[in-house]
């Protein structure tokens, strides 16, 4: 198997570190902020973790482009689950 990319090694620390602050819920973009990527080569880098096994996906929430529930332990999987609401600046 291929070593990580820096992308994928930042990815999977950002999600690790941050997606249990709102129930496996992540706004991809604040990857993009921290990795200085644009977003479909941050959700390619979640693909590619994802099949790797390396991040659980949450298959029945309403993911999107820009959020995306992951399963982390002690998180089980909720049907149709939705993003947190982010209010308006």
């Amino acid at each position: 198997m291929k070593p990580p990319t820096a992308l994928e090694d930042a990815t999977l620390r950002y999600v690790l570190a941050h997606a249990g602050e709102t129930n496996g819920w992540l706004d991809l973009t604040r990857i993009c902020s921290q990795t200085a990527r644009m977003l479909p080569d941050v959700r390619q880098a979640v693909a590619r973790l994802a099949r790797r096994d390396q991040l659980t996906i949450d298959e029945q929430a309403a993911n999107s482009e820009r959020w995306i529930r992951f399963l982390l332990p002690g998180l089980e999987s909720e049907p149709e689950a939705k993003p947190p609401v982010v209010p308006a600046p």
